[in-house]
């Protein structure tokens, strides 16, 4: 275990071995879809509920290799811990209309976003909705999301696909549902965005705000529109009481007949100017005109969370990489990017910095918090859209350069200490540290780190995942409980804790059965109103 303060040993002093190869095992199809009960004695008395994840993880069409990890179909994983040292684990794939379509054809038939392009006279503008990238409860329902698309209904218990959700109407076929929204605690609301890029008209972002129950704020006008300049890339959001925050970094979109004959994905015609900033927008809530803030180069595909500090400065605190790079192997090689990328060289150096934006002078100050390779950063779900102190994130076994993930960090924004546990085996590699409440401590008013952080870390020696469970307030201390399971599970995106969600396994068993009789009467598609 490794304890990082920055009052005693610099966070980027601290390195361990790292193993490329662990990581590139990590990107083969999930080979079973399970259900079944792991006992573990250390599981900790205070921590019931269920924790989802999201991720690709079909990495084979037919004979097909997907060459890159943002392509790969959806499959989400659930575990319920009951509190009584039981945790009932089950995944299945998303069925989305994608999914079912080329498993029965067992080859590809959509373009992916990122490689494996199709010409455009078979769908190559129209990539499938993957429904890979996370996975949230509000109002009822558990969503599976993709940036690209809308989102996917799915049942809590048996992971068992719905549909296609048009959330009571408001989401066209076309429109976009952001994997990224956001939770206004002080309203109870669910905030997303999606956003329509062009190179030519710029780029129109549309909000939405939901209530407890799923309904929109407004049903007179359930979104809000707004247009940016240029060709934008916006993987994430940040809220505040007042304001939407988007950052748009300079990207570009250079496509032409490569784009067209199939020989570029969309995502790899997308273009960054290192000479150009990134712009950070402030859209009122309450209407007005986007307020652009210019800061320098940089690109952030995550932010961990923002607020408005006593002076009416926004804060937002975000994972700042000095450049984007998706990667692309169309036309170069048929391989996937992962077995051709050198971690270190290839991958930018993403670290925590802190960006305080004045929307009356358009002024900005940044500063890093801590110059350690990190991502994936969360806060105290109670703490989304209000000041924070403690930031939780993913880091590498190297802190100067990129590395696969083999720990978990715990920042303090306060005192600019971090709290670093890497995992004893360089095998080992590690995904977004999701916070768990302590149950009893689920309030507005709960202590940041009253509660625990939940991974699922692959493990290539076992080629199979692991449940990891530390304290939020205890990070280098390690593992308070790891839970072995017997399935291997692909490295995964984004997820979700959700307290007190405990059906038995007499109740997932059921759901699961009723799960395969449906699937047995019915293939077709069935997409009904949200």
């Amino acid at each position: 275990h490794v304890r990082v303060d920055a009052a005693v040993t610099p966070a980027e002093a601290v390195d361990a071995e790292t193993d490329v190869d662990a990581w590139r095992s990590g990107y083969k199809t999930a080979d079973a879809e399970d259900s079944y009960t792991v006992h573990s004695s250390s599981l900790p008395k205070d921590l019931v509920g269920t924790f989802f994840r999201n991720g690709g993880a079909k990495y084979d069409i037919g004979d097909t290799k997907v060459r890159h990890p943002f392509d790969a179909d959806g499959m989400l994983v659930a575990l319920t811990l009951d509190g009584e040292g039981n945790a009932h684990f089950r995944n299945r794939f998303v069925r989305t209309k994608g999914y079912v379509l080329e498993s029965q054809a067992n080859k590809p038939l959509f373009s992916g976003s990122f490689g494996n392009p199709l010409p455009i006279w078979q769908g190559g503008l129209s990539p499938k909705n993957t429904a890979n990238t996370n996975v949230i409860w509000w109002g009822g329902r558990l969503l599976a999301l993709w940036e690209g698309g809308r989102p996917h209904l799915m049942d809590q218990v048996s992971l068992a696909t719905s549909r296609e959700a048009n959330l009571g109407g408001i989401l066209s076929k076309r429109d976009r549902f952001s994997a990224h929204p956001r939770f206004d605690r002080k309203r109870n609301r669910l905030v997303n965005f999606g956003y329509d890029p062009s190179p030519i008209s710029g780029t129109t972002v549309h909000f939405y705000e939901f209530t407890a129950d799923f309904k929109a704020v407004d049903p007179e006008r359930p979104r809000r529109s707004v247009t940016i300049p240029g060709f934008a890339f916006i993987h994430d959001m940040a809220l505040t009481d007042k304001y939407y925050v988007v950052t748009a970094a300079p990207t570009g979109l250079e496509a032409g007949l490569d784009l067209l004959l199939g020989q570029k994905a969309p995502g790899e015609c997308i273009t960054f100017d290192e000479t150009k900033p990134a712009v950070i927008y402030l859209v009122p809530r309450a209407g007005g005109d986007p307020i652009p803030v210019p800061t320098d180069t940089h690109f952030s595909f995550h932010n961990a969370n923002a607020f408005e500090d006593a002076a009416g400065r926004v804060v937002v605190d975000v994972v700042r990489a000095p450049k984007l790079e998706l990667g692309g192997t169309s036309g170069k090689t048929d391989a996937p990017i992962w077995e051709v990328t050198d971690y270190e060289t290839d991958v930018p150096r993403s670290t925590l910095w802190r960006y305080t934006l004045d929307p009356r002078t358009r002024a900005f100050e940044s500063r890093e918090l801590v110059p350690r390779y990190c991502d994936f950063p969360s806060v105290h779900p109670q703490r989304s859209a209000r000041e924070h102190r403690y930031i939780y994130c993913a880091t590498g076994a190297r802190a100067a350069t990129a590395s696969p993930f083999r720990g978990i960090m715990r920042v303090d924004t306060v005192d600019g200490g971090a709290d670093v546990w890497l995992a004893p085996e360089a095998t080992t590699v590690v995904g977004e540290p999701v916070f768990a409440p302590r149950q009893g401590a689920e309030g507005p008013d709960a202590a940041e780190d009253d509660g625990y952080l939940l991974t699922i870390a692959h493990d290539a020696h076992r080629s199979k995942a692991s449940l990891i469970v530390l304290r939020a307030d205890a990070v280098s201390a390690g593992p308070v409980a790891t839970v072995e399971l017997d399935t291997y599970l692909p490295h995964g995106l984004h997820g979700t804790w959700v307290p007190g969600m405990n059906p038995s396994p007499e109740e997932i068993a059921r759901a699961t059965t009723l799960m395969k009789l449906y699937a047995r009467k019915s293939r077709e598609w069935n997409e009904m109103d949200g």
